[in-house]
């Protein structure tokens, strides 16, 4: 069982530069904003006050434009942040998925997205046909890498934790995979760099393509 991650490791949240270009006069506070969703994340497990990725997003991006002196509305920063529901597949993501799938392999998406939202960007980016569950972090009501939202979507599909492959372009969801016996595959994305003090897994590759064809033919690339 191939278990996928959703924005940035499928979807190119590249898509969302000429929104921020025009609301910000930049395209640069985008990354600042996506760090800041993962912060509101990690910060709502350790609290307890579960609520909408979505929402987390639109108050990191008020957040962000509030620091930068730029005048951004509630309902600005929501339109924005439902731009993710649109976006594109990586250029990569259609062949990679079809080595997959042409291999046999069984695949799900689980995303920190809520169910709603996976459901509409799966559908959007054309990417439906290659996979047999969306699952969603709404169902513990918790964000990776929190370790309950792994052993829940190894519950959800039946299988042994070690017997799924989390798939992502994050080093944290990798390691928090793996901090539950859940192997990982790590898409090194332009600009993507491991930071964290865990070893790399033992699957990595430049793009969904390389991982793919590592995965098919059962052979791990050593850091």
């Amino acid at each position: 069982m191939v278990v996928f991650d959703v924005n940035e490791t499928l979807l190119d949240l590249g898509a969302l530069r000429p929104v921020f270009a025009e609301a910000f006069g930049s395209t640069e506070p985008m990354g600042e904003w996506f760090a800041r969703m993962l912060h509101g994340s990690l910060v709502a497990n350790h609290v307890g006050e579960y609520r909408s990725f979505a929402m987390i997003g639109v108050e990191a991006l008020l957040m962000v434009a509030s620091k930068r002196g730029v005048d951004l509305s509630g309902e600005d920063a929501a339109d924005i942040v439902s731009g993710m529901r649109r976006l594109p597949p990586h250029s990569d993501v259609v062949e990679g998925l079809t080595i997959l799938r042409d291999a046999g392999l069984r695949m799900i998406t689980l995303t920190n997205g809520s169910t709603d939202a996976v459901v509409d960007q799966i559908v959007n980016a054309g990417l439906s046909e290659f996979f047999d569950l969306t699952l969603s972090v709404d169902e513990v009501r918790r964000f990776k890498p929190a370790p309950e939202v792994y052993l829940m979507a190894a519950a959800r599909v039946g299988v042994e934790i070690d017997q799924m492959m989390m798939v992502a372009a994050h080093d944290w969801d990798i390691v928090g995979a793996r901090s539950v016996g859940c192997p990982g595959a790590y898409i090194a994305r332009p600009g993507a760099i491991w930071s964290l003090a865990n070893h790399l897994p033992e699957i990595v590759g430049a793009t969904l393509v390389e991982v793919a064809k590592q995965l098919t033919e059962g052979v791990g690339s050593q850091p």
